[in-house]
């Protein structure tokens, strides 16, 4: 090769690489990463409330070099997750990205027992003592510590257009007789109901006898998965 062949060569290449450098002329691609997951959750796997496993992590290589890679999606709730891992090159640009999922299933509540009817309005004494019994499954396993109830509610609603009536209030209280228990197999709740602070009003038609307007309240249970049971009154 001729010394001015040569030097027009060696021109080039320093040339293109200098524009590479700037941008003007594009560089080799970067890898596409390589993910391992670092997670005790499988893929396609159903958990229990309580006892999904801890969140996980990844890790990523581009030929051999660890990146960066990161774990999005994680969540303890009911119902189904979706696990995003993505790991980005060194050129901050080609990414892998690698999906699982996994479900959260809900604990079995049963209840209310008796003397409370469900899917029905249950007509009591204003002032009077309700008795509140249920059961809590965790898989097949009957809970029995309080701390699986989240709340228990009483919510006040119009009787005739199911409007709701001011906010829910709780039953539950650190006193003698408003203390959730668990007892007998089942947990127990009374809920004391209020009293009517002015006189029902009274509807008379023509011919029948006088009809006397209830005040209605719903009851609502909640566990700590976030399942709900709820009851119906009607107080007169």
């Amino acid at each position: 090769m001729s010394k001015a062949r040569l030097a027009r060569t060696l021109i080039g290449v320093g040339l293109t690489l200098v524009l590479s450098s700037i941008g003007l002329v594009p560089a080799s691609a970067a890898s596409a990463p390589v993910i391992t997951w670092d997670s005790q959750i499988v893929n396609g796997a159903s958990y229990l409330f309580g006892e999904v496993p801890s969140a996980p992590t990844c890790t990523a290589t581009e030929d051999g070099v660890p990146v960066t890679c990161t774990v999005e999606g994680y969540s303890a709730a009911v119902g189904t997750q979706v696990l995003t891992a993505t790991g980005v090159a060194s050129d901050g640009v080609t990414t892998t990205v690698d999906t699982r999922t996994y479900t959260v299933t809900a604990w079995r509540l049963k209840g209310f027992d008796r003397p409370v009817k469900n899917n029905v309005v249950n007509k009591v004494k204003a002032g009077s003592t309700v008795p509140l019994k249920f059961r809590v499954y965790q898989g097949a396993t009957k809970a029995k510590s309080v701390s699986v109830v989240s709340s228990i509610t009483a919510q006040r609603f119009d009787c005739a257009s199911l409007a709701l009536v001011g906010d829910p209030v709780s039953v539950t209280a650190d006193r003698k007789g408003q203390r959730l228990r668990y007892y007998d197999g089942r947990f127990h709740q009374n809920w004391k109901t209020p009293k009517l602070s002015a006189p029902l009003s009274v509807t008379k038609a023509k011919g029948k006898k006088p009809v006397r307007t209830a005040a209605c309240y719903r009851i609502v249970l909640t566990t700590q998965d976030a399942s709900t049971l709820s009851a119906t009154f009607q107080l007169r």
